[in-house]
């Protein structure tokens, strides 16, 4: 069956767990940060994000509550926003956590700040009026 794009953006960020965690990258051969993950798996579909977190937390539209959160969602923690990771459902996300670790899937444990879907649904179908 065809795949959600949300969970193509879930697909390309899982390309690049075991990256090591460097703040600032976003090169995956030298490594990358929670924002540099986030804008290099959603670049893999074709989709441009700002650079930072901050910045990548208002894009798309707000999603209410991680309850209603879909994979690929964004999910912003800190106030103002300092880091992101894409959900992957389950009420986990993927991220690139901090100094010292690596890209991995783990569990929500901070407050979370804003969610916002990046990829729109479908569309519904257009009904066409006959002539």
């Amino acid at each position: 069956g065809a795949r959600s794009p949300g969970a193509d953006a879930v697909a390309a960020a899982k390309l690049y767990l075991g990256v090591d965690y460097v703040w600032g990258g976003t090169d995956p051969s030298k490594g990358l940060d929670c924002s540099g993950l986030v804008q290099r798996a959603y670049r893999d579909l074709g989709i441009e994000l700002p650079r930072v977190s901050y910045d990548q937390a208002k894009v798309g539209t707000k999603v209410d509550s991680i309850e209603q959160a879909r994979p690929g969602d964004l999910v912003a923690f800190g106030s103002p926003v300092d880091h992101i990771g894409i959900y992957v459902g389950d009420g986990k996300i993927i991220q690139a956590p901090h100094t010292g670790d690596v890209v991995r899937i783990s569990d929500i444990k901070r407050p979370i700040t804003a969610i916002r879907r990046v990829i729109p649904d479908a569309p519904p179908p257009v009904a066409v009026e006959p002539a």
